[in-house]
């Protein structure tokens, strides 16, 4: 009975162990991609508009990695180690093999991505998602960058070019597909691609397209987007004029504007 007992605190111990661990690998899963600070403090004083719109992350496997304009991050660049089995969810962030120091933290997701705090390196843990004056605390937090947001498919709501609203068959026809920064648009039997380049740090918003096939290839469209709860609203020039500065299109200006909805 002796050895049964043992075996069965042995199996349990290795099912928690096995649970811990698929949390852990689902919540890491839920960090890959690119980020984007929307605010953030450290100890206890906020960082400024400037800085936090030129800071970015980026997260692949248990890697994270800061651009060198960046300067809110625990390092440049190093790897996290996750523990969602505590409250709140634990993060250990080990800073690039140069000095391997290592900062303690918690993480919690949100609706729009994630927050996390850390201590400085060789400090207790935070306990609370907050940045005091003394604590030394860098609390951040953070959204999933508009690039990965609009990855995926997307149908047509509405258009229109030029002041004209697009007709009803041409956009019940329309379809867009985002894969990173590559496009793919059908509408109907035609089919144009692209890739585009988007900077969420302007007001509104800026995206560059460009043809890579096609006929028009290698033409370049300059344009602003507003990406709001699985809406992506893009209003460009004609090829070759200034970026429009409004959502919207008037006769004689070759501007066109596309509604699209995530599917």
């Amino acid at each position: 009975m002796r050895i049964s007992f043992l075996a069965v605190i042995g199996l349990l111990f290795v099912s928690a162990a096995n649970a811990q661990d698929e949390a852990a690998k689902k919540d890491l899963s839920r960090f890959q991609g690119s980020w984007e600070l929307v605010a953030g403090w450290r100890d206890g004083n906020k960082v400024s508009a400037e800085e936090s719109r030129k800071t970015k992350i980026t997260i692949k496997g248990e890697k994270f990695d800061f651009p060198d304009e960046s300067g809110i991050g625990t390092s440049k660049n190093g790897t996290i180690k996750l523990d969602p089995s505590k409250s709140p969810k634990l993060m250990d962030t080990t800073a690039n093999p140069a000095n391997g120091e290592v900062s303690l933290g918690i993480y919690e997701f949100t609706e729009e991505g994630y927050k996390v705090c850390f201590a400085v390196p060789g400090q207790a843990r935070p306990t609370e998602f907050s940045s005091k004056p003394g604590s030394g605390h860098n609390y951040q937090v953070w959204k999933r960058s508009d690039l990965d947001a609009i990855v995926g498919d997307f149908i047509m709501l509405s258009g229109e070019v030029k002041g004209e609203q697009l007709s009803v068959e041409i956009v019940k026809n329309a379809q867009v597909t985002n894969e990173g920064s590559k496009h793919t648009v059908k509408v109907g039997d035609e089919t144009l691609v692209g890739i585009h380049r988007m900077d969420s740090s302007k007001s509104p918003k800026e995206i560059e397209s460009t043809d890579t096939e096609g006929p028009l290839k290698g033409q370049k469209y300059l344009g602003i987007y507003k990406w709001e709860n699985g809406v992506w609203t893009v209003c460009f020039a004609a090829q070759g004029k200034d970026r429009p500065k409004e959502f919207t299109t008037k006769s004689g200006t070759g501007e066109i504007m596309h509604i699209w909805k995530k599917k």
